[in-house]
């Protein structure tokens, strides 16, 4: 197995990351720094400004992941401020918003940066992973504890209730089974073989 570093204290991303990556012979190991958060919408461009903070510090090969809720009844509302919209109007206001609307499609945009040494800028790989549906109530589970906010509204494609419901575990092979012909991982790894064997 060939370790990737994984700048990231969350241990679901890493949990997703070794569900997708190991297949392919990697291990992510994960590593805790101090990054500024970019205020930009789109989390491709998220994943750009914190992978040349990260190498800034560590100067090795390394990846970072960032990704955003669109809601398309609220023009993509909150888009990356998924923090800033839990402790503003919570998902309480989210639903509020939503009353009286049909639509209630949400997705999740995810966007992955890898760089190296003697790279000039981070490569990136980004998938959609949609078909959510927003729900009409706030749920809590005793799985639900270690969640974020929007995991309590958010209902996974082909199921009935949110993501809180369901275990770690359950939601990363969902997610990896669910995209696996285009998940960001899968795109790196195939980039990183195709590039050693050239």
């Amino acid at each position: 197995m060939k370790n990737i570093t994984f700048v990231t204290g969350n241990k679901t991303k890493i949990l997703h990351a070794n569900e997708a990556l190991a297949k392919f012979g990697y291990l992510v190991v994960p590593e805790k720094l101090l990054l500024t958060e970019p205020r930009e919408e789109n989390p491709q461009e998220v994943v750009i400004e914190k992978a040349i903070q990260a190498f800034k510090q560590i100067g090795k090969p390394l990846i970072v992941e960032d990704s955003g809720i669109f809601i398309r009844a609220l023009k993509g509302f909150p888009k990356t401020f998924i923090r800033f919209a839990e402790d503003t109007i919570g998902m309480a206001g989210i639903l509020k918003l939503m009353e009286g609307i049909e639509d209630r499609n949400a997705e999740f945009r995810q966007s992955l940066a890898y760089i190296e040494p003697g790279m000039e800028k981070p490569k990136v790989f980004s998938y959609i992973d949609g078909g959510y549906t927003v729900a009409d109530k706030i749920y809590n589970s005793d799985k639900s504890e270690d969640y974020g906010e929007f995991d309590r509204i958010l209902i996974p494609p082909n199921e009935n209730v949110p993501l809180c419901m369901f275990s770690k575990e359950e939601n990363a092979k969902r997610d990896v089974t669910g995209n696996q012909d285009k998940i960001h991982y899968k795109q790196l790894a195939i980039w990183l073989n195709t590039r050693e064997r050239n």
